[in-house]
């Protein structure tokens, strides 16, 4: 599974753990430091004294007969040669730059090496004698330990801090679902307030909100349909007595105007029907394409890739043929392309018409129409466009066509 981690870095989870992380981390380098100078460094400085002092009276009693009694009491071996070649420098900084500033005392000329074993002192000059003192006398594995210890406890306290946020921001993370879906015209249903106390306020007051939008759209759907469905009525009376009128000419126009507010009556009841969750269906994007563009004369098709994908078929169908109606309708030629490229299926109609200067707000705002065409229509049909696109995760875009008229352009995910 590939990670956005530019997304991730941005999110609340991301941010909150860091918010908690980074005093945590800050805090503990804190500890380190206060460790080293107040404890450690002071420890090694007096370890480090303590050492140059007993080789200061080792070399100041070098010949006496009882040195080496007096050298085995202080727990340092004292020997005449040595392969300095096998020895090197000692790794630890905070005692190196110690014990040679004391060591300076003694002379000028003592160094200290170390091997696996010992730390090395000796005259660089004068080498007739080696001391030879062990590394646990200085070193211990308890710094190492409270290292370990340290960065365990910033991981744990990290880890905890990351597992705990995550929950509470769960519902805040399903919060955002159902505002996307439900954004998107998609039934959704009420959520179960939980988590943190200002969470479940926020919960609640969206519940309500949702609540009063669904009854709001729900009566205006209805006042709509009821409406509709009764204006149907009379009009179908008033086709039937057309019959009786001899006048052909009355009788054509009258028919004709019958015919066309039944077309706005089907546009409204379209425009408010509540569409439903479609299951996925399998299509061939080519075959797709190919059989709604046989019904158009007008139509060229420039590009028409194929691939299987699942899609919503009716609710495609449906936008794309309001679109290619609304071409037809103004237009002498529609050019259409269809291509595919990775997750993406883009679909371009373009036509030769005389396109609209409205902007894509006005475009897919209901009950708008373009000038020319204000007697035309119900100006629905971009609107019923944008909320089956919108249902499909999709994209509607608009632009002036290359062929002087309007470019439309439906970016869908496959």
């Amino acid at each position: 599974m590939k990670i956005n981690w530019r997304n991730f870095s941005g999110s609340l989870l991301a941010r909150s753990v860091y918010l908690i992380t980074i005093p945590i981390v800050l805090i503990q380098i804190i500890g380190i430091i206060i460790f080293f100078e107040l404890h450690w460094d002071l420890v090694l400085k007096r370890s480090a004294q303590s050492i140059t002092n007993e080789i200061k009276i080792l070399e100041m009693e070098k010949n006496s007969p009882s040195i080496d009694n007096f050298s085995n009491t202080l727990q340092i071996i004292r020997i005449d040669n040595f392969e300095v070649n096998e020895a090197e420098e000692i790794s630890n900084l905070i005692f190196k730059r110690r014990i040679k500033g004391f060591l300076s005392q003694i002379s000028s000329d003592f160094n200290v090496l170390q091997n696996e074993d010992y730390f090395i002192f000796f005259n660089q000059k004068k080498t007739d004698y080696f001391y030879l003192i062990p590394r646990k006398r200085v070193e211990t594995n308890t710094v190492g330990g409270f290292f370990l210890w340290t960065i365990a406890i910033s991981i744990i306290l990290s880890l905890i801090s990351y597992f705990f946020i995550k929950k509470q921001i769960q519902p805040l993370k399903r919060l955002g679902i159902i505002t996307r879906s439900f954004g998107r015209g998609i039934e959704t249903p009420s959520l179960k307030p939980t988590g943190s106390s200002e969470l479940r306020d926020l919960i609640k007051d969206f519940n309500n909100m949702h609540n009063n939008i669904n009854s709001t759209l729900e009566n205006q759907r209805n006042m709509l349909a009821g409406i509709s469905h009764d204006l149907k009525t009379p009009l179908t009376r008033v086709n039937l007595m057309i019959e009786e009128i001899n006048n052909k000419t009355l009788k054509d126009s009258i028919s004709k105007n019958i015919s066309e507010m039944n077309i706005m009556l089907n546009h409204y009841l379209d425009f408010i029907k509540n569409e439903k969750n479609e299951n996925l269906d399998q299509i061939n994007t080519l075959n797709f394409i190919y059989n709604i563009s046989v019904n158009y004369p007008k139509i060229q098709l420039l590009k028409n890739e194929e691939k299987i994908i699942y899609m919503r078929k009716n609710q495609i169908t449906r936008a794309i043929i309001n679109i290619l109606d609304n071409a037809d309708k103004f237009a002498n030629n529609i050019y259409l392309n269809s291509s595919l490229d990775k997750d993406k299926w883009l679909i371009q109609i373009d036509d030769d018409g005389p396109g609209t200067n409205l902007s894509t707000e006005e475009l897919v705002k209901p009950f708008v129409k373009g000038s020319e065409q204000l007697n035309q229509g119900t100006g629905l049909g971009l609107s019923i466009v944008q909320k089956l696109i919108k249902l499909n995760s999709g994209e509607l875009m608009f632009e002036k066509s290359s062929y002087g008229g309007l470019k439309v352009s439906v970016l869908l995910q496959v």
